[in-house]
Order: structure tokens, then sequence, then C-alpha cells
């Protein structure tokens, strides 16, 4: 705890801007969420009028300093090209987020590893013989690395 007077003013002032740094962010998100069920109704007017909304809020977030001017410009700038699509014919889908995506591709990458496992000869005798198993090839447990690999190889 702070003992100084203009340490503890420091924290109430900190108090205060991380309150309105929430409530900033909160309006900010009902905004984009109506903005995003406006895409997918496919409506172009109400569609118009909530980007409307989200870029005055998000403009103000980069006024105040919640937000970088330029995180603001790059996220009004993906809200207008959807709407942009929007209004062209096009169909607008709700995008993933992006820890969902993440994790699917992780999924993707170990599942091509389980499925070809790839032996060197930097790799140590344990995982070679771990691979051939794998494989379902038969090595003697004194055969040597060279031997592991080029069965391996050859199979």
């Amino acid at each position: 705890m702070a003992n100084i007077k203009s340490a503890k003013k420091r924290i109430r002032v900190i108090d205060k801007k991380t309150a309105r740094n929430i409530r900033i962010k909160n309006h900010i998100k009902q905004a984009e969420k109506a903005f995003e069920a406006a895409l997918e109704s496919g409506n172009v007017a109400e569609a118009e009028k909530a980007f409307k909304l989200v870029e005055k809020k998000l403009m103000q977030a980069a006024a105040k300093g919640t937000f970088h001017k330029n995180t603001v410009f790059r996220t009004v700038g993906r809200f207008e090209k959807k709407l942009n699509v929007l209004k062209n014919g096009g169909v607008v889908k709700a995008e993933p987020a992006k820890k969902a995506v993440k994790k699917e591709a992780e999924v993707e990458v170990k599942a091509e590893a389980a499925t070809a496992p790839v032996a060197n000869a930097s790799m140590k005798k344990d995982e070679l013989l771990a691979i051939a198993e794998q494989m379902g090839i038969e090595v003697a447990a004194k055969a040597t690395k060279a031997d592991i690999l080029a069965a391996i190889e050859a199979k």
C-alpha cells in the first residue's frame, strides 16, 4: 500500500481510468455484436447504421487513449470490408474466434505428424525404434541406428 500522498492519488486516478476503459470496451463490444448481427441478417440499411455506431465508438476510444489509433483504423477497415461485401450482394459469415482457429490448426498438424512419422539421422536410437514400431517394422534391439534408419527408409 502506498504511503505517500501523491502515490495514493495516482492509485485513485488509475482506478478511475481503468473503470472508464472497461466501460468503453463494453460499449464497443456491444456495438460490434450488433454490427455482426446486422451482417448475419443481411440487412444493408441496418448494417450501415450499426457500422456508423461502431466506428463512432472506436474513434472515441482512440481519442480517450483506450485503444491505439492504428488499431482502431485497422478494425474499422475490416468492418468496412465486411459491409462492402454485403453491399455488393455477398454473404458475410461470422468468423470463428482466433483461439479456435489456432487449436484447429494445431490438431491438423498433430494429425499429420501422427500419420507420417519422419525419421532422420539426427534422431536418437529410441526415437527411431518407436517410429519403426509405429510403422510395423520389426528391428532387433541390438540393431544400430543406421540399420534402423535403413529399415524405415526401405519401407
